[in-house]
């Protein structure tokens, strides 16, 4: 695991707690750790109920409903400065993914999984944090939705939702929302091709196994990646299969998915 994973979860944990202790009061209902275009952590940002407009208030200084999920009009993030906790985080970050090493896979070399890598390895230390803010601090949060953004995959508030929140009607209504729009925008080639899914069926078999060993669906998932036609299917698909590859880079199991969370990422092609 990495060696600042305490210095890590501590910066998140700090971060978050001091919007809990200001803004709780106002009804968060969401926190999202962001990342920009590059992949790189950008900061923590949350939104409040209070925040959000009615017909009694300035509309120019509350967020519309219609906004409720749009992390880029949210009012509360953290500042930008040499001092800050998340400006630590992010070189600590930098420096990190800086020093991996492959395991052998070649598409390491063109940085595909070396983003699904970096994204697995945050989506695990925010659900530690968020564990730890629950378990470890007693902090109720059981209304408050959390998630990660980047502008360039907006699949992935859809999967971050689903690992790191428990069910509720909050996380539904999060959901139902998102789809909603991802399938309204989604670009013609979303749809699949006959290869596709036969990636998508071979996938799920390697899951169907009853001794679910991780490191063995990681090498069957590298093994799928050398299939001619691999270059030629769906990008997200792309994305999933070198995602599960990736799970072998850390020996320790910390970047492994489990049967369930590959099934359901599965699922959402279904939905698709």
């Amino acid at each position: 695991m990495l060696d600042h994973l305490d210095t890590l979860k501590e910066i998140l944990i700090k971060e978050f707690y001091q919007f809990y202790d200001r803004y709780n009061d106002d009804g968060i209902y969401a926190c999202s750790l962001v990342f920009d275009e590059l992949l790189r952590v950008d900061d923590l940002a949350i939104s409040t109920e209070r925040s959000i407009f009615n017909d009694q208030e300035d509309s120019a200084q509350y967020l519309s409903e219609n906004d409720r999920w749009n992390v880029f009009k949210w009012r509360y993030r953290t500042t930008h400065n040499s001092n800050n906790g998340m400006t630590q985080l992010r070189a600590l970050l930098d420096n990190y993914f800086k020093q991996q090493h492959s395991f052998g896979n070649p598409l390491l070399e063109h940085g595909q999984i070396d983003q699904a890598n970096t994204l697995d390895v945050l989506l695990k230390l925010f659900k530690q944090v968020r564990d730890a803010l629950e378990q470890d601090y007693g902090l109720d949060l059981s209304q408050i939705l959390f998630f990660i953004h980047t502008p360039t995959q907006p699949e992935l508030e859809l999967q971050s939702a689903t690992y790191l929140n428990p069910e509720s009607a909050l996380k539904q209504q999060f959901l139902s929302s998102k789809q909603s729009k991802n399938n309204a925008t989604a670009p013609k080639s979303f749809k699949l091709s006959q290869s596709d899914k036969d990636l998508l069926i071979d996938l799920a078999q390697l899951v169907k196994l009853e001794a679910y060993d991780y490191l063995q669906v990681a090498h069957q998932a590298y093994l799928l990646t050398l299939e001619p036609h691999f270059v030629d299917a769906n990008l997200y698909i792309q994305k999933l299969i070198q995602h599960i590859a990736a799970m072998a880079t850390e020996t320790d199991g910390s970047c492994a998915m489990t049967r369930e969370e590959i099934q359901e990422r599965l699922r959402q092609f279904e939905r698709a």
